[in-house]
């Protein structure tokens, strides 16, 4: 595996906002560049993260959660 294509996985992970370990940016690499940004622009396909941590991680979780959906109800910004 090029060390190029190590290196292209890394900055796309960092542009995406995600941190990986080198053994990720491997992995990633093997797959391939196009397949991990369907992967990315598709989380749907991504394992579901419990509730729990996204609140014990991000307190505001579920400040984000209700803007959203007063946005999608047409009411507030």
């Amino acid at each position: 595996m090029a060390e190029q294509d190590i290196a292209l996985m890394a900055h796309l992970m960092r542009r995406a906002g995600f941190g990986a370990s080198r053994d990720e940016f491997e992995a990633k690499a093997a797959q391939g560049y196009d397949s991990v940004v369907q992967e990315l622009l598709n989380p749907e396909s991504q394992e579901a993260v419990e509730e729990d941590l996204l609140v014990r991680y991000n307190p505001s979780y579920y400040e984000a959660a209700a803007i959203e959906k007063t946005c999608s109800n047409g009411y507030g910004a």
